[in-house]
């Protein structure tokens, strides 16, 4: 093309503004304030009950769910931080400390006796799986369309991030109506439930936000 002025003008025509992003904390609060009900409402028919914080185990129980929590928004952070070129990616380690911390205490609350009939089952197990999966559901939707405004540098990397965002907060609404002592099956059922749900945001999402081919 020669008439260079032409085609920049034609440009410069068909151009529009471009909508600032929220600052990072910002997006994150505004997920958690959406994630959470959501997540609350498609998981309610799978709501057996509300978790007794009387019985034994109960603050260990308590503690894992803050730390839950606190790995949810910091890799939905990490996630957010990630998709924005230039940004610095948050420091991974400390979100790995929180988990192994989580972890720990998930398995010292195995020890504790008094479980009702029927815990520690593996028909008890899929229940917290499947509930895991429903109350998901619309924090993969949301979380897609969240990274989708800022077209990922590295959609698996931030997919998967927020995947491991998704399946914390979706444990902390299972803590919400789960004993507080947990057995081997079920909590292989929980981590089961995570790894597919981190399986299912990276599968999920990799169209809608690619920008190139990199990982």
């Amino acid at each position: 093309m020669r008439n260079h002025d032409r085609f920049i003008d034609q440009l410069s025509g068909s151009a529009t503004p471009v909508k600032r992003l929220w600052p990072v904390g910002w997006r994150v609060a505004a997920w958690i304030l959406l994630v959470l009900p959501c997540g609350a409402i498609s998981s309610w028919a799978l709501h057996g009950r509300f978790t007794d914080w009387s019985q034994p185990g109960a603050l260990s129980a308590l503690l894992a769910l803050l730390l839950a929590f606190m790995l949810g928004s910091g890799a939905i952070a990490g996630s957010f931080t990630l998709s924005l070129a230039g940004r610095q990616p948050l420091r991974l380690k400390w979100l790995a400390l929180l988990a192994l911390c989580w972890l720990g205490l998930n398995l010292s609350n195995m020890t504790f006796a008094g479980a009702p009939a029927g815990a520690g089952e593996f028909g008890e197990g899929i229940h917290c799986y499947l509930f895991m999966l429903s109350a998901s559901l619309p924090m993969v939707a949301i979380s897609i369309t969240a990274l989708r405004r800022s077209r990922a540098l590295y959609p698996g990397r931030s997919l998967a991030l927020a995947g491991c965002g998704i399946a914390f907060m979706s444990s902390l609404l299972l803590s919400l109506c789960h004993e507080t002592h947990l057995h081997m099956i079920d909590f292989a059922m929980h981590m089961a439930a995570g790894a597919t749900i981190i399986a299912m945001t990276v599968f999920a999402g990799r169209r809608w936000i690619r920008l190139d081919g990199r990982i």
